[in-house]
């Protein structure tokens, strides 16, 4: 019906109709334009930095024949050293984010390498919500507490063993 009269309408631009009393002329009327406003945002947000405030210390850990697991938990802060003796204090890792008030997300890799002097050891980073959780930065800002749980072979050489882990905070 009307699709078809509107078509024909643009194509012939004249449409003359027969009736009993004499010819009527149709015309064709210009397209009506609409026009319609879209919105746009934009949100700016200060780049993310962080500061280490404590440093992830499991400690001093005495090995026996058997080996065992270290875990600092992340949510308390206590150490769990299993099977294993445990001395001296320790300390999860501590960072303050800072940036807008917003909500980013934090990654890490689920493990990372200590080396000394005998064989590396692996550690695995433990955090709230596991890697991609959200925190919300208050105020522009929150702190981040990361635990982690060390694996320690059976005859673990003494001495000291450092190494790096990597956190990636970004805006959602």
């Amino acid at each position: 019906g009307e699709s078809v009269m509107v078509h024909r309408k643009r194509i012939l631009g004249l449409i003359a109709l027969p009736l009993a009393a004499g010819m009527l002329t149709l015309t064709a009327s210009p397209a009506q334009a609409e026009t319609e406003a879209a919105a746009s945002h934009a949100r700016i947000l200060r780049p993310i930095n962080f500061a280490m405030l404590l440093e992830m210390d499991f400690g001093a850990v005495v090995v026996g024949a058997g080996g065992g697991t270290v875990t600092l938990d992340p949510q308390s802060g206590t150490r769990d050293c299993s099977t294993l003796t445990c001395t001296g204090s320790h300390s999860v890792a501590r960072l303050v984010l800072s940036g807008s008030d917003a909500t980013v997300t934090v990654t890490y890799d689920p493990s990372f390498i200590i080396t000394g002097p005998g064989l590396p050891m692996t550690v695995a980073p433990l955090f709230p919500g596991g890697s991609g959780a959200q925190v919300q930065l208050t105020g522009g800002s929150a702190t981040i507490d990361f635990g982690a749980a060390l694996t320690v072979a059976a005859g673990q050489m003494d001495g000291a063993y450092t190494g790096d882990f990597t956190v990636n905070v970004n805006y959602n």
